[in-house]
């Protein structure tokens, strides 16, 4: 017999594969940025397509997920929320690629490389805790300190430095949510399963002292 696949045990798998394609398609953009006139447009094309495929997973998850029986409104605005994040994320990637010249310009900062690793970092960090790793807060790179390093090198006037510093922003933004959210989301379902576990124990020491003072036919036990 095959039992149902519940969707509220799928999500936080289908976002985890979301996040490590967000992380492959990033990688080949800072690719393309960082080292102007390499030959990067099939893989980027290919990390692109993948992430859409990993994207509309998700979305058909959560849709599933709201005709899911015992499924709280709270619980479904949180998955949305982390949904919603991560778009902001991939808008600041498609803007991001845009950015890629079409011949070498200015060079690349090596602040922003320092930036992308952290991204990726962040990124794996976040897959992971959500794939059931053991990862802490600490463990994450300071993504706005990062951030500030890049926007004080470099000319600001710059169109492709003042593009990539914004999107930078963004990234940092939205990461730090998903981060926030991943962890509250991890403290709120461990909370309700204690809350869950500790009204089984209750059911069953009610049970079991309902047995022990049941009548016994002839007053005997």
């Amino acid at each position: 017999m095959l039992w149902p696949t519940w969707e509220r045990n799928r999500v936080p798998e289908l976002l985890a594969e979301l996040l490590t394609a967000y992380r492959r398609s990033f990688r080949s953009i800072c690719r393309a940025l960082l080292e102007p006139g390499s030959l990067v447009a099939r893989e980027r094309e290919r990390t692109r397509q993948a992430a859409r495929t990993a994207r509309s997973n998700l979305e058909a998850s959560i849709e599933r997920l709201a005709a899911e029986p015992g499924v709280s409104p709270a619980e479904l605005a949180r998955v949305n929320a982390l949904l919603a994040a991560s778009h902001r994320f991939a808008h600041a990637m498609i803007e991001l690629e845009a950015n890629i010249p079409q011949a070498p310009a200015q060079e690349p900062r090596p602040e922003f490389r320092v930036f992308a690793d952290d991204v990726e970092k962040t990124l794996k960090l976040l897959a992971g805790k959500l794939s059931g790793e053991h990862t802490v807060e600490r463990e994450f790179p300071d993504l706005r300190e990062a951030y500030s390093r890049l926007v004080r090198a470099g000319d600001p006037q710059i169109a492709r430095y003042a593009t990539t510093n914004l999107e930078a922003d963004r990234m940092a933004n939205s990461l730090n949510t998903l981060r926030e959210q991943v962890f509250a989301w991890h403290r709120n379902a461990r909370t309700e399963l204690d809350e869950s576990e500790g009204v089984r124990k209750v059911d069953a020491q009610v049970e079991a002292q309902g047995q022990g003072t049941a009548p016994v036919e002839g007053g005997k036990r």
